[in-house]
Formats: structure tokens, sequence, C-alpha cells
């Protein structure tokens, strides 16, 4: 009996995608090997690659604040030459909203010659190169579930040692714990396949055991390298203290970040699929902590779904003893 084709040797770069109620995931494999996470979320904003006109709102020297056609505020850098507050023009998305803790990040979009379509997840990830398959594969999602179980954790566990993740607002760093004569090789590519995996931009700075070595930092850094593939970045050499600086594109919020620092929104999807496995009769009420709550009753289009989905009424009720909630029916 044949494999299925994300399990063949020499598959390279299929893609499957899995619609939820609220978000879609999707999974770029090569050859049988989970090799990138993506997620698309009704909270989302603008994605970047996207082309929309855009209302100036505010200038600020030499850049500013543009209104996009679903009331999301982006910054606008540069300011379009010769425009003024008020006036509409066409803007590109170059890096999609997110929230870090404590704030905020605005969308950051540029001027562009022309509006345009918004592009699915899919046709960015085909446009890409890879390859789109129909239906997700069973022996896929013990990958994605332990991709993102490694995510939430912020830890890969190594044959002589350990990765720890720590997102911040300024870079991702990460830190390679344990010993032994092969640590820094299997910790290198490891980083890499995770950056690519997660989808990290931005500043990361991998922190190796001191390595006095030069023969071994050059080692260390093309085993990197290797294990990017085709991924754009740049980087330092692995300096004397085992410190090597990578600078990679940033379009939206890593599958880390999403995994460590968006609980609610995580928690509320899962009650949403929860709410669609429920059999027992009767309305349903999705029974959650209150920031869990606020969230749920502000996707109105996704209960409205639920409700659609299900033949029955969809509530929901804050209970600050919920946990990780749970869902109710009621005649």
């Amino acid at each position: 009996m044949r494999a299925p084709c994300w399990q063949r040797p020499g598959s390279v770069t299929e893609l499957f995608l899995d619609a939820r109620l609220g978000e879609t995931r999707a999974a770029v494999v090569d050859a049988g090997r989970l090799a990138e996470m993506h997620l698309v979320r009704a909270d989302d904003g603008a994605p970047a690659g996207s082309r929309m006109v855009a209302r100036l709102a505010r200038k600020l020297d030499g850049r500013g604040i543009a209104i996009l056609p679903d009331d999301e505020e982006a910054v606008i850098e540069p300011w379009p030459a010769g425009a003024s507050e008020g006036a509409d023009v066409p803007v590109e998305i170059v890096r999609a909203a997110w929230r870090e803790t404590g704030r905020p990040r605005l969308a950051k979009a540029r001027p562009a010659r022309e509006a345009g379509d918004a592009a699915s997840l899919a046709q960015r990830l085909q446009a890409a190169g890879h390859r789109l398959q129909r239906g997700w594969p069973d022996g896929l999602t013990p990958q994605w579930d332990a991709g993102w179980e490694a995510a939430v954790l912020a830890r890969l566990s190594l044959a002589d040692g350990s990765l720890g993740f720590s997102p911040t607002p300024a870079l991702v760093a990460v830190d390679v714990d344990g010993n032994g004569p092969g640590l820094a090789l299997a910790a290198s590519a490891a980083a890499a396949r995770a950056i690519r995996l997660w989808g990290i931009g931005g500043i990361v700075v991998i922190d190796f055991p001191a390595m006095p070595d030069r023969a071994a930092r050059l080692a260390a850094a093309a085993a990197f390298d290797a294990a990017m593939g085709a991924t754009p970045f740049e980087r330092t050499a692995v300096n004397g203290f085992g410190l090597m600086q990578i600078v990679l594109p940033r379009a939206g919020p890593s599958i880390l970040e999403r995994a460590r620092l968006q609980p609610e929104v995580n928690a509320a999807l899962a009650l949403l699929a929860a709410a669609q496995r429920e059999t027992r009769p009767g309305a349903l009420a999705l029974v959650a902590r209150p920031p869990v709550a606020v969230w749920l009753q502000g996707q109105t289009a996704l209960l409205a779904e639920l409700a659609r989905l299900a033949g029955r009424r969809v509530d929901v009720r804050a209970d600050a003893m919920a946990g990780d909630g749970y869902v109710e029916t009621a005649s």
C-alpha cells in the first residue's frame, strides 16, 4: 500500500489546510515532516502582503496613522508624497498587527501604486511555492499538536540538553542548556527548525555555551544555515561567548507568540471546538473565565455560525472558577 503523499520520500513542501470555527490552520510539510505552522484567526487584522484603500487619519513626522477598510488602524510609512489628512490612498500591508505583553502593535503599511484583493492564507503560501493538497491527513495532527505544545512550553528537548525560547517585545532569546560534544551542532539545527516551524521573525539571539574554539563556532553556524533552508535571514558569526544574532522578516505574530501571549484566544477557540463536538441535546452555554468570555462575546459572527452549525441557541457565561472552560447544555 502506498503511503499518503505527505509521507512519501522526496515529497517536498506540500500544503494542507484545516478550516475551523474561528481559525484556519495551514501546515507546510517537507518530505513527511511538518516544517511550517501557519494560523489565521477571526480577530486577526489585515495580513501582510494585502493591498487596499486606506484613509489617512493623521500625520506624524514623515509617517502617520491610516484607517483600513475594516476600521483597523495602521502605521503608514512613509507618508504618501503630496497627500493630506483625510485622503484615500492605496496601501500595502507589510506587517500585520499583533498583541505583545502590555501593548498592541499596529499593522504597518506603505503606499502602493494600486489597491487589490486580499490574498487568502492558501494563496499566499501557494505563491511561496508550496503545493496545495486536499484534506488534512490524520498523521499530520500529532505533529501539529506536538509543535503547538512545544510552543506553549517554549522548550525543545535535545539528546544532551534543551532549548528555551523567551519572546520579548525586542527579540526572541534562545537559551541552550546542556553539555556534550555535539550539543552546539544539535542546538543550532534545532533552533533553525523551530524558527521556521513557528514562523519566528524579527531579531533572534541564540545563547550557546561558551565556545572558545573557532572551528566549533564555524560548525555551529554552518549547521544553522543548512537547517534554515530557503528561509531568508541574516546573521552574525558565533562569538567566543556563544552568542549569535539572527535577523528575519517579520510579517506578524509567530506561533510561539500566539501560544505564549494569546491564552484567552487559545482557550476561546478550544471552547468553540468543544461546543461543536457536543452531542447532548439542548441549548449550548459556553462557560469561561471572564477574559475568555469577553473575547467570545465580541465575536458575534462566530457565535452565530456556531448556532447555525449546531442548530441550537448559543450563550456565553463568565465564571471566574471555570478553569479552561466547559460547555453546558440546557433544555
